[in-house]
């Protein structure tokens, strides 16, 4: 047989999920964080979100992170014991999934999709990710603080395509990979590299009357793109 009349068949899609404000229920760990140390919410507010990029990226240690938080709470030294406190509190308020979005999973799973997850988030958090019951769901997780690269960084996407080509053995395809992410940035970089992807209104925030949660979005794009759902 010719090549030109050889059929190639497309490869099964991908369907990729970020974590916080896609997969989470909300993305404002705040409150809780403030129960522990008190002090002046705001100003414990700026320092937690000011630091978070180093510690997601793995350029700071959990001890270094949660003491420059707890600092601007007035609290000048923490224990190991009150740093476990404080990430196991921060892990859970955002292990809460949304349940429109535990529903598409859930959907996605029994469907025999093949799912991934690519989150910045630290170290710590891609422990407590793999521990979680829904976990089972996906094939692999790329957490930005293991990889020492964030989002929208070009570098932890092409982690992720590489992972991909791994476990099929074979090249990963970007077009096959349908990407769901709350931040405008991560998915233009993503569909620079061909990466079919899409934004995600963040879980958490007020929608408009009328506008579509993430969920319902990428029921929409997937049933496109003939990935089943039913």
């Amino acid at each position: 047989m010719s090549k030109r009349n050889r059929r190639r068949t497309p490869p099964k899609p991908t369907v990729v999920l970020d974590f916080g404000g896609v997969l989470s229920a909300g993305h404002d760990p705040v409150p809780s964080i403030h129960e522990l140390l008190g002090g002046d919410i705001d100003a414990l507010r700026d320092q937690l979100w000011a630091e978070r990029a180093a510690y997601d990226q793995g350029a700071s240690s959990r001890e270094e992170y949660w003491s420059a938080v707890a600092a601007a709470s007035g609290v000048e030294q923490l224990s190991e014991a009150e740093i476990d406190e404080l990430q196991a509190a921060d892990n859970r308020y955002f292990l809460r999934l949304d349940p429109a979005a535990r529903e598409l999973i859930h959907d996605l799973a029994r469907n025999g999709v093949r799912l991934a997850l690519l989150s910045n988030a630290s170290e710590s958090f891609g422990e407590a990710v793999r521990r979680a019951d829904w976990f089972e769901a996906f094939t692999i997780a790329v957490i930005s603080g293991e990889e020492r690269a964030v989002k929208p960084d070009r570098e932890l996407y092409e982690v992720l395509l590489d992972v991909l080509s791994h476990e099929t053995g074979g090249v990963s395809i970007p077009s096959a990979v349908i990407f769901f992410d709350d931040r405008p940035e991560n998915v233009d970089a993503a569909r620079a590299l061909g990466i079919d992807a899409h934004l995600w209104p963040r879980n958490g925030e007020e929608r408009a009357e009328g506008a579509e949660h993430g969920a319902q979005i990428a029921r929409r794009v997937l049933a496109e793109r003939g990935v089943p759902l039913d």
